[in-house]
């Protein structure tokens, strides 16, 4: 009975850094999926690949009410590992597209729990947070001239986080620790719409807005971009909003990530 109200209390100090550790797995990101590509000059196949920093902030809410807000340099922190890539294929007006996530960070947790008839102990837990963001997605090309391009999209989006809690107590009072493991994950459909519009020989603008649903209740992202062309690398800066909205999530009920991207996208 003393394990079970130790492991309660500590976990009640740990939600909220649970919360935000969980959530912080989508931060960082290096996204490939684009906003936009070269016009088609053939029927050959054209092949690139696109790799940003998004230096994303995140709001939300949890089941519970509690508002959710968490810098960028969280993430940075406590990253162990990641791999962000992908790539894009067109082919006359069709285009396939990719844009794969994944995130492991891990966190020390330390605090202090009181129990009744009980002196003040000191707790730690061991977090360990992996997450997966894929979109796969397929374009076709409904309006081409050499001032603007847009093409329709229709694709999927699949978000999985997984959180493993390891607490650490005085042997003397429980069996010495708990360990916890948590997992989920969402499946949606998406369709939105793409573009470029050319501003000068070496500058243009890109767009993308998709919007979704399934597992969630909506999904949907905008982004706006400008960019410089070299020889076969076009430099990029621009700005991104990825959103989720959940009808059954045990920790969230909506989340969203906003903020600026910088890097590059390459051409082959």
């Amino acid at each position: 009975m003393l394990e079970k109200k130790l492991i309660g209390a500590l976990l009640m100090i740990i939600t909220k850094r649970l919360q935000q550790s969980f959530i912080s797995l989508a931060l960082l990101a290096l996204t490939t999926i684009s906003a936009a590509e070269e016009p088609a000059t053939s029927n050959d196949w054209q092949w690139g690949a696109n790799v940003y920093l998004w230096g994303a902030g995140i709001n939300g809410t949890s089941v519970t009410g509690e508002d959710i807000s968490i810098g960028f340099d969280t993430i940075i922190k406590n990253l162990d590992m990641s791999f962000m890539g992908g790539v894009n294929a067109r082919k006359g007006k069709w285009s396939l597209l990719t844009d794969v996530i994944y995130l492991s960070v891990s966190n020390d947790i330390d605090g202090r729990v009181s129990l009744p008839e009980r002196p003040e102990i000191r707790v730690g837990a061991d977090l360990k947070l992996k997450g997966w963001i894929v979109t796969p997605a397929v374009a076709y090309t409904m309006l081409e001239t050499e001032a603007a391009s847009v093409d329709l999209l229709a694709g999927a989006r699949y978000l999985r986080l997984k959180a493993d809690l390891s607490l650490n107590v005085d042997a003397s009072l429980t069996s010495g620790g708990s360990a916890i493991s948590e997992s989920g994950h969402v499946w949606d459909g998406i369709v939105g719409v793409r573009g470029r519009l050319n501003l000068a020989p070496q500058w243009y603008l890109a767009y993308l807005l998709d919007v979704g649903a399934g597992d969630s209740a909506l999904t949907w992202q905008a982004l706006v971009d400008v960019n410089y062309k070299f020889n076969n690398v076009d430099a990029v800066l621009g700005y991104r909003h990825l959103d989720w909205d959940f009808d059954d999530s045990k920790v969230f009920d909506d989340l969203n990530f906003s903020g600026p991207f910088l890097g590059a996208r390459f051409r082959f």
